[in-house]
C-alpha cells in the first residue's frame, strides 16, 4: 500500500496552479480529484481497494479527522497552503461572481449579492464563507456549532503545527513549492499561473468593507499569521542556500512562464491550429 498524500484545497490560495504542478508528478491513474458532484459521489461509494490505486488526493475536502490525519478511512501526509485572509474572501467573491460553472454563480448575480452581504449573510448558501472560514474548516468544526472562536483558534493551530506535514503561503509561492517538493518529493516544479482574476478587481470593494471584513475574520487573521511564523521556520531550516535556490527557480520558471504565454497567444488565433503542445514542467 502506497502512502496516501493529501492536498486540502482551500478555495483561492494558488490551489489550482499548484494542482497543475501536482498532477506533472504523478501518472494520471494516481491522482483523485475531488471537486465536483459526481466525484463526492463517486468517493462515498469507494472501497479500500479501490482507493489504494492513489498516491495523491486534491480537492476542496476536510479530514474525517485531523488526529491522526485521516480522509477515506486511510491515514494520510496532509498539506495545505493560506493566504492573506482578507485578499482571499475578496477573490473569492469576485471569482464566484465571475465563473458561470461554478455553484454560487447564479445566486450572487441574480440575487446581486453585494460584498457585504457575502460577509454577512445567514443564509444556507453563504452562512459559513466570509466569517473565519478557514479557521473553522482547519480546527474541524464548520458544520459544528456552540464551539468558542478562541477554542476553535487554538485548535486550528495545534493541527498546522501537528497535523500537517506542510503548510504553504500563498503570498510566497515560489518557496513554498520547493519546500512542498522536499517534504514530498516532487520533481517537475515549472508552472503558469492559473485562474487568475484580471488586474483591478478589488478596485470596487471598500474601505468600510474591508475593515468590516478584517473584523469579521479576526481569527483568521491570527491564525494566518501564526502560519507566516511557521513558514519562516521552515525557510531558516532549509539552510542558507535556499535564498540562491528560489533566485534560480524564479528566473527560469519567468522563462517557462514566458514561453507558456506565447503559445496560449499562438492558439488563440485562428492559424494557430498546428502541432504546437504546450510544454510540459
Amino acid at each position: 500500500m502506497s502512502e496516501l498524500i493529501f492536498f486540502m484545497h482551500l478555495p483561492r490560495t494558488a490551489g489550482t496552479t499548484l494542482n497543475a504542478v501536482l498532477r506533472n508528478n504523478f501518472a494520471p491513474e494516481e491522482v483523485l480529484s475531488v471537486y465536483k458532484d459526481t466525484e463526492y459521489a463517486r468517493c462515498r461509494e469507494m472501497d479500500s481497494i479501490e482507493l489504494d490505486r492513489f498516491r495523491l488526493v486534491q480537492g476542496h475536502l476536510m479530514p474525517e479527522s485531523y488526529e491522526p490525519p485521516r480522509l477515506y478511512g486511510r491515514r494520510v501526509r496532509m498539506f495545505t497552503f493560506l493566504r492573506d485572509p482578507l485578499d482571499r474572501i475578496v477573490s473569492e467573491y469576485h471569482f464566484l461572481k465571475s465563473w458561470p460553472a461554478n455553484h454560487l454563480y447564479a445566486y450572487l448575480n441574480g440575487n446581486r449579492i453585494s460584498f457585504r452581504e457575502y460577509l454577512t449573510s445567514r443564509e444556507r448558501l453563504l452562512e459559513h464563507r466570509g466569517k473565519n472560514f478557514v479557521t473553522r474548516c482547519l480546527a474541524g468544526n464548520l458544520f459544528a456549532p456552540g464551539i468558542s472562536l478562541d477554542e476553535e483558534l487554538e485548535q486550528a493551530k495545534g493541527h498546522l503545527e501537528q497535523s500537517f506535514c506542510f503548510v504553504g503561503v500563498q503570498e510566497r509561492f515560489d518557496e513554498s513549492l520547493l519546500l512542498l517538493a522536499r517534504e514530498i518529493g516532487l520533481e517537475s516544479l515549472y508552472y503558469e499561473r492559473r485562474n487568475a482574476l484580471r488586474a483591478g478587481y478589488a478596485a470596487d470593494v471598500s474601505e468600510e468593507d474591508r475593515a468590516l471584513a478584517e473584523a469579521l475574520n479576526a481569527a483568521d487573521r491570527a491564525l494566518y499569521e501564526y502560519a507566516c511564523v511557521l513558514f519562516e521556520q521552515r525557510v531558516a531550516a532549509a539552510g542558507p542556500g535556499f535564498a540562491g535556490l528560489v533566485r534560480r527557480f524564479r528566473h527560469v520558471n519567468a522563462g517557462y512562464q514566458k514561453i507558456c504565454g506565447l503559445v496560449d497567444a499562438r492558439l488563440q488565433t485562428p492559424e494557430g491550429t498546428g502541432p504546437i503542445l504546450r510544454p510540459k514542467g
